[in-house]
Formats: structure tokens, C-alpha cells, sequence
């Protein structure tokens, strides 16, 4: 039996990716999403991560001017400016989250920002906020509350057969070593960071309860997020609805924005973390440049075969938790935009574990080393800049063709992650 687990301590976590059809009779009904204030409304996307918002984060900046003239202020365009102005004064940090001390006078700075940033609406969306505890939420509501601000929430959300392999995929980018089937248990068990991490970000009835806390109900509002295959503009759709505007107005990018890897990849992957160790352990100012910036977001294929599923093992408790969260959903009285049911995995969501073939990982690698070394040639001019530390690399490191073990550094005799 799988229980949530509400009322437990905040805590940090790792980190720093659409049919919406009118609800049938009996389905969750959606609130009227606009209410009588004096004050200026400004709907707050904050997650879950990994349910298009790298898509429509890139929309929205790139429309910000076409918004304006429809009368919706965009404060924060680019990552850039979310971090800046909104993620470090609430104590973000790089691989961390909503870890540091909450900065005063940079929210006060933000304050005067919203204030002076020109429409009848604004919209702000950035999923780190989705791991947010009480204390940064108050924060940001002192903040809104003084900029004379009427928080619309909205929180984003897609079946877990969909969001398991993709924040798997998502935290090897932040360097664990779990291996995909590991993780699945720490998940259902809610044991460990990763465990930990997950039910964080994507339990989005607690989202929910979390951002709501003290609003009106009818100002949070959950949407339905279907896989991009079967609607790849709903979001938006959804989106220009609640916020009023024409969603022509959106320059959407015709590429598939932060698309998944295939399990061999993303395999590799797993594999290069194990291999590094305890190198590079300035996760902001060596792994970043390193690996994430160039290997990961510009070298490693996407899109491959084969697809990471849940195995079908794992559905019976994922269609329990699932059932939990929609009936607190219901019971709390949030707004629901589109088809609950779109949260529900069914059979033809999963599948077996792919079996690796060593002969297809090799070539995978080899293909990857190869477009690596094209990329870091091409990264010369950039390099020397502030902030880069100095790592010892190749042969030059002590731990060349070594691997960790809890007495230390010994000689590799086997693959690592075989270990």
C-alpha cells in the first residue's frame, strides 16, 4: 500500500523541462478564472517540471513583445533573468534548489520590478519553484502582495508512466549514478534523495497544497498535460486561455525542446558519472562547463532508440498514488483545465527495461567522443572566461582509469558501473 505523506519537513532537493478537452459530466469542472480585484492579476507558472515547460518557457520569451501589445506584462524573459531576479534572492543554488537564506533586499528590488513592468496581467513561469517550502512561498507572496499582485497559480502536470523515465533522465544530468530500475524503488518507497526528489517536484496535489496555501482555491489551477506526440500545442492552448490572450500571438519553436534520450544514452550517461568520481566536484563551475553545457546539451543524441517505460511491474502502485492525488484535488476544490484522466498511465504506457547491448553502447560512445571532440575544439574562443576553475583531466588526473571504492582509489578490473 502506498500512502502520500503530507505534513512532512521542506527540504531541499536536487536541482536546476495536449489535449486539454473540455471535462465531461462527472469529471473535475474548472472555476471561472477571472474574479473582480482592484489588484493586477499575475498567474504564477511554477512546475512540474518536465510537462513542456522548456517549450513554452521559449514561447513566451520570444513572444514577450506580441504579449505586451495583447496587455500581458512577461517581467522575466530568459533564464537568465529568472535566476537573477527571482530564483537566487529565494535562496536557489545551482544543483541544490531552494536551499540558501532568502535574500530581503534583492526581493525588494523584484518588488519595484513587477511593479514597473507594463500590462493589465503578468506571467511569470519557472518549474524550480515547483520544489518550493513554506518559507519561500511566503517570501514570494510578501512579494506579490507588496507589487499589488493577485496570484493566479498554475500548476502543470503528466501521468508518472511519462514523468518517471524523464526525471531519471533529468537528475543524470546532475550527476547520479542510480540506475534506472533502483531508482523506480527509491520512488515507490520514497526513500533516498532521488526518491525524495521526485515525489517533490511531480506530487502535484502537494504542488498544489503547497502554492495554495492561503488562497482562494479557485486561484490554483491544474492542467493536464498530455505527451507531445498525441497534442504538442495544448499547452499553449490552455495557457493563452487562462491568461487571456491569443495564443497566435506565441512564436512557438519548431524543434522538440529538451527531448528525451534513449535508455542507451542515457545509460552512458550513468556511466560517465560513475566513471568520474569525485572529479569535477564543483557541480556549478566544473560539471556545468564540462559535461552538461557541451556533452549533454549539445553533443549526446535525443530521441533515440530505445524508449525508456515504466516496466509494468511498477503500474499498480502508480495508478494508486495517482488515484490519491486526484481525489485530494477533488476534495480541495482546484480547478481542473482539461482531462483529468490524461494523469491516469493505462497499460500502453509501459514496458520492459531495454537490454543493453554492449556492441550498441560502444558505438554510442565512440559516436559521442567523436562529436565531443568537434564540440570542445569549437568551444576554444570561449574558454578562459570567470568563473571556469582549473581541473586536472586525462592522464594528467591521479584517478585516470581508476575508480572509487569506500578505502579509497583502486585499479579498475572491471567496468565500474558493473561493480
Amino acid at each position: 500500500m502506498v500512502c502520500l505523506r503530507r505534513g512532512e519537513a521542506d527540504r531541499g532537493c536536487l536541482l536546476s523541462d495536449d489535449n486539454a478537452a473540455e471535462p465531461d459530466a462527472g469529471r473535475l469542472e474548472s472555476a471561472p478564472l477571472h474574479r473582480p480585484t482592484t489588484r493586477r492579476p499575475l498567474f504564477l507558472h511554477v512546475g512540474s517540471s518536465k510537462t513542456g515547460t522548456s517549450a513554452l518557457q521559449l514561447a513566451v520569451w520570444n513572444s514577450a513583445d506580441a504579449l505586451a501589445e495583447a496587455g500581458l506584462g512577461v517581467p522575466l524573459v530568459g533564464r537568465r533573468a529568472n535566476v537573477q531576479q527571482l530564483l537566487r534572492p529565494l535562496g536557489w543554488k545551482p544543483h541544490s534548489g531552494l536551499v540558501g537564506d532568502i535574500d530581503s533586499t534583492a526581493l525588494d528590488r523584484l518588488v519595484t520590478h513587477l511593479r514597473e513592468t507594463p500590462g493589465d496581467r503578468l506571467l511569470i513561469s519557472n518549474e524550480d519553484l515547483v520544489e518550493a517550502s513554506a518559507e519561500h512561498i511566503s517570501a514570494f507572496m510578501g512579494v506579490a502582495e507588496s507589487a499589488a499582485l493577485d496570484v493566479q497559480v498554475i500548476v502543470t502536470a503528466r501521468d508518472w508512466a511519462k514523468q518517471l523515465p524523464s526525471e531519471w533522465q533529468q537528475l543524470l544530468k546532475h550527476r547520479i549514478t542510480t540506475d534506472y530500475e533502483t531508482f523506480l524503488e527509491r520512488v515507490r518507497d520514497r526513500r533516498g534523495i532521488e526518491g525524495e526528489t521526485f515525489w517533490r517536484r511531480q506530487d502535484f496535489a502537494d504542488v498544489c497544497e503547497r502554492w495554495g496555501a492561503g488562497l482562494d482555491p479557485a486561484h490554483v489551477h491544474l492542467v493536464p498535460v498530455p505527451a507531445a506526440s498525441v497534442d504538442r500545442d495544448a499547452v499553449f492552448r490552455v495557457f493563452s486561455q487562462l491568461a487571456g490572450f491569443d495564443p497566435a500571438a506565441l512564436t512557438i519553436d519548431a524543434r522538440n525542446v529538451n527531448l528525451s534520450y534513449g535508455y542507451t544514452e542515457a545509460e552512458m550517461l550513468r556511466r560517465l558519472n560513475v566513471i568520474l568520481g569525485d572529479r569535477l566536484p564543483d557541480y556549478e563551475k566544473q560539471y556545468m562547463p564540462a559535461i552538461r553545457r557541451v556533452l549533454v546539451q549539445r553533443v549526446m543524441a535525443r530521441g533515440m532508440d530505445p524508449r525508456t517505460k515504466l516496466p509494468p511491474a511498477h503500474l499498480p502502485w502508480v495508478r494508486e498514488v495517482t488515484e490519491q492525488l486526484l481525489a485530494t484535488i477533488l476534495d480541495r476544490g482546484y480547478p481542473v483545465h482539461g482531462d483529468h484522466d490524461l494523469l491516469m498511465p493505462d497499460v500502453a504506457s509501459v514496458g520492459p527495461v531495454p537490454t543493453i547491448d554492449e556492441a550498441d553502447m560502444s558505438a554510442a560512445t565512440l559516436r559521442t567522443l567523436a562529436d565531443f571532440a568537434v564540440a570542445v575544439f569549437e568551444e576554444r574562443p570561449k574558454r578562459g572566461r570567470r568563473g571556469s576553475a582549473p581541473v586536472a583531466t586525462g592522464r594528467d588526473h591521479p584517478a585516470a582509469g581508476q575508480s572509487p571504492t569506500k578505502g579509497g582509489w583502486t585499479r579498475r578490473l572491471m567496468p565500474p558501473w558493473r561493480s
